[in-house]
């Protein structure tokens, strides 16, 4: 009976295998003499294998073992392009993956560009002006809008927070299709943060969890006007937290009293009573939720402060180049 289960195992394998090779055999001897072709679009960030589902949909292979196959000793592995690709239905797969390795064709559409340190009030305001959607239709699908994305689950659902999304939209430049809508745009920018995040997300200290480094990152952002300093601020804003020490960040009152959209040119000492959650003059501790979104290296800041005794900064008015001086004391901070 054994010898039979075995006998029948190793005929089962003996199929498969020759299975494979007849098809890997019929793949890398197909020639491009057939003038049939397919537009396929390959989205961004599309693994191996997905791209194999889409490429067997459009008839362009037989079968996904084989191209799945061949991409693990291809050269090309791991650098398959997304965008638009005219492929020839009976092209080989060495030639077809050589396609694919190239950038591909992108529809004319809407190119958008979001700034570090843009508020969601100003990306709505910024789609309204590419005639996207209006700023109305942005942030109430911000609000309202059923995203899936799954660091969402991570951040916490805190009193006062204006829109739970602020601060995961993340900043870049995207191309969206002349049909994109709110929803459409919110999802690409979150799943572009999702992205971004998982390079840095290993740096993020023990105690500290994602929501905190990117509230922190969003003031930083605001804060900062030279790289360098991105470090420093941060390790301003942990040495106040650690001594519970009130954060008085003007970028916060900022953002309170502008509704978001960072349109006032000075802060005036009754803007510093404003009742609101990220009022950081008002209230100990980080604001209700991010003040802005912050780029990737805002976000790798608030996650690596420098370690130093300042407890104070304010612009440098003589150099008026964006540097801060820093003072570990009021005293030093006032005669600075």
């Amino acid at each position: 009976m054994k010898k039979k289960i075995i006998v029948g195992i190793t005929l089962v394998i003996a199929l498969v295998v020759a299975f494979v090779a007849l098809t890997m055999f019929m793949e890398y001897t197909r020639t491009n003499s057939s003038d049939k072709t397919v537009t396929v679009q390959i989205p961004k960030g599309a693994s191996e294998k997905k791209i194999a589902e889409i490429l067997k949909d459009n008839g362009v292979i037989d079968y996904e073992i084989t191209f799945r196959f061949k991409m693990k000793n291809s050269p090309y592995r791991g650098k398959l392009n997304y965008g638009k690709f005219v492929l020839n239905k009976n092209m080989c797969l060495d030639d077809l993956i050589e396609t694919l390795a190239k950038p591909g064709e992108f529809e004319k559409g809407i190119t958008i560009t979001i700034p570090e340190g843009y508020s969601a009030e100003k990306i709505a305001l910024l789609c309204e002006k590419k005639g996207i959607c209006t700023a109305e239709e942005f942030l109430k699908e911000l609000s309202e809008g059923a995203f899936n994305n799954d660091f969402i689950k991570d951040i916490p659902d805190k009193d006062g927070v204006k829109y739970k999304l602020q601060g995961y939209l993340f900043p870049s430049t995207y191309n969206f299709s002349k049909d994109a809508d709110a929803s459409k745009v919110i999802n690409t920018l979150l799943s572009e943060f999702q992205t971004q995040y998982n390079k840095v997300k290993d740096m993020l200290p023990e105690g500290m969890t994602m929501a905190e480094a990117i509230n922190r990152a969003a003031l930083i952002e605001r804060e900062a006007k030279i790289d360098s300093e991105r470090e420093m601020i941060s390790g301003v804003i942990e040495n106040r937290l650690n001594i519970d020490m009130i954060l008085q960040i003007d970028a916060s009152v900022v953002y309170a009293i502008s509704d978001g959209l960072y349109d006032v040119d000075r802060v005036l000492y009754k803007d510093l009573e404003v009742d609101s959650p990220y009022n950081t003059y008002k209230f100990k501790g980080l604001p209700a939720g991010p003040i802005c979104n912050p780029g990737l290296e805002s976000i790798r800041a608030a996650m690596n402060p420098t370690e130093h005794k300042y407890l104070y900064y304010h612009t440098d008015t003589n150099k008026n180049d964006g540097n801060h001086i820093f003072s570990e004391n009021f005293s030093q901070h006032t005669a600075k």
